[in-house]
């Protein structure tokens, strides 16, 4: 009997002990079972939270890229327009000279009535020949000395041949003999284009018979005169100053 007391007693005591544990088991497990999908949700917010930081690095990364390149093709394209319009400036200066050169030559037409030569000059040629000699030249120089000085001027030159030979020929060789002289005052002495007037005339005007040797070494020649308004050389030259 007393055994058999002692043993519900045991078993009594024990029952708390039993329920205890099964509770603090229980608990662990739902800890477990609610704490572990927690974690993986956190840990999965954590990476998804790193990778936005990191998309937002890389945008930043070529947005500052994208706003460097457009800087630099902003730059080139200033520079390029900077260079346009120093190129256009450039052509309209040069539009300029060309047209002040044009309106001095037109107005150097209409009065060229009122200039007058002050210098002739004749340079003879061997029979169908066109090229300058040496003394040929020295006269040349000393037509470019007296205009050297003058602000208004025009150069004519006429080339002429003698009757030997077909007129057709004589009126290209003639214009030949004026290009030559044209040449050397334009290259050798810098003399503007735009003030010399020119014209080949073959065989017409002789100033000698063609019938004579002499007669025909004085028609081969090409003629320059030096036409100055006719004001005269000196008021010319102190009109520009």
């Amino acid at each position: 009997m007393n055994a058999t007391k002692s043993t519900k007693l045991a078993v009594v005591g024990l029952s708390p002990l039993l329920l205890l544990a099964t509770g603090c088991v229980a608990t662990r497990r739902f800890v477990r079972n609610t704490t572990g999908p927690l974690e993986a949700r956190i840990g999965k917010v954590d990476q998804k939270t790193s990778q936005n930081a990191q998309d937002i690095r890389d945008l930043d990364k070529k947005t500052e890229t994208g706003i460097a390149q457009a800087q630099n093709s902003a730059d080139q394209a200033g520079q390029a327009a900077g260079q346009a319009d120093q190129h256009a400036q450039a052509a309209n200066q040069v539009a300029q000279k060309g047209l002040s050169a044009a309106n001095q030559a037109q107005n150097m037409v209409n009065n060229i009535d009122n200039y007058q030569a002050t210098q002739h000059t004749v340079v003879l040629f061997g029979l169908n020949k066109s090229d300058l000699t040496a003394a040929d030249k020295l006269q040349l120089d000393e037509i470019a000395q007296t205009v050297n000085p003058l602000k208004h001027y025009v150069i004519e030159i006429q080339g002429f041949t003698d009757k030997t030979g077909p007129k057709k020929y004589n009126l290209a060789l003639s214009q030949q003999r004026a290009n030559a002289v044209i040449r050397y005052l334009t290259l050798e002495h810098n003399i503007p284009l735009v003030r010399i007037y020119s014209l080949g005339y073959g065989e017409a005007a002789p100033v000698a018979p063609n019938s004579s040797r002499k007669g025909r070494i004085e028609n081969r020649r090409v003629e320059i005169k030096v036409m100055v308004p006719q004001m005269g050389t000196q008021e010319a030259q102190s009109a520009e100053m």
